[in-house]
Order: structure tokens, then sequence, then C-alpha cells
């Protein structure tokens, strides 16, 4: 897929966490949550206006959120653990954790403007929110805390989306 011809980046097109794709999320729902990095200010008392070193401590971060509006079985699993309920080979519902559950992994998001975001170790941390009425819907509600990869490679990378991710399914 091209990326957009003025390398805008817009639109959520597919999200998937250890390569399942999880579904419909609620529109305008996306945020990154970007944070700026830190740094600290050197200042001597004989230079009044600026600082006379400022030391990078961390660089820009994300930790993306958006609601999961399609609360199938396999998506309450893949987003907060606990169990499948089968009935035969039908799968039938969910159970919820009954211990602490750290769901990990990668997440891949591509975006209509012909992007895709690589995350390879993150910590999704979700919950069920939203309402139960007729005017709106319930969701799962997720955040991804990212971690530097055990390999110490980069925690993400944006690039352009293979030509063919339309047929990866």
């Amino acid at each position: 897929m091209e990326r957009d011809e003025q390398d805008l980046m817009y639109g959520l097109d597919e999200f998937k966490f250890n390569k399942k794709s999880l579904g419909f999320i609620e529109e305008d729902s996306f945020d990154w949550g970007g944070q700026e990095g830190e740094t600290t200010e050197i200042r001597a008392a004989q230079k009044k206006g600026y600082p006379v070193k400022i030391i990078p401590k961390s660089n820009g971060t994300i930790k993306p959120a958006f609601d999961l509006i399609q609360l199938s079985p396999e998506n309450l699993m893949a987003t907060m653990g606990g169990a499948l309920k089968k009935t035969g080979e039908a799968v039938t519902g969910w159970t919820a954790p009954s211990k602490l559950v750290q769901v990990t992994g990668e997440a891949v998001i591509d975006t209509d403007s012909g992007q895709r975001i690589t995350i390879p170790n993150c910590l999704l941390s979700a919950y069920i929110g939203g309402n139960l009425n007729l005017t709106s819907v319930s969701k799962i509600k997720c955040k991804l805390s990212i971690a530097e990869p055990a390999d110490g490679s980069a925690p993400f990378t944006i690039e352009d989306r293979p030509a063919d991710a339309g047929a990866e399914g």
C-alpha cells in the first residue's frame, strides 16, 4: 500500500495483538497518549537567562489507548486473559481470570494512510467499561504500556505498509 503522498498519518485500518485482529475499535477512541521527553536544566547563578547545560533524561514516549467495541469471548480473552467457555466445540462465553494476569505481546497497527506501526513488546491493560443501554455500547478499554524488547531493538517502528497488507487477512 502506498503511503499518503504528503506524509500524513491518519485512519485506523486494523489493530492486531499477538497476530490476532481485534476487530472493531470505537471511532475517535484511539489516542497515542504521547508524552514529551524529560530533561534536567543546569543553571548557573551568574547566568540569569537560560540554562548553561541541558541534560536529556528520557525520550518522548507513547502509551496508546483505545476502546474495543467488539466484545467477542475471543477478544475478552485476548485482552484480559481468562478462559473461553465451550459447549462441545462451539465457544459460548468467557470466564474472567481469578488471578493476576499480564497480557503481553506484539501490537501491529495499520493506518488508512499507508503506515504500519509495530510495537514488539508491550503490556496490554484492559477492563470492561462504557454503558449498558440503547444509546451506546459496552467496551473493552485498552491501554498499551511499551517496554524495551529483550533484544534491545527499537521500542516501536513506523514504516510503509507492505503492498500486500490487504491480502494478509
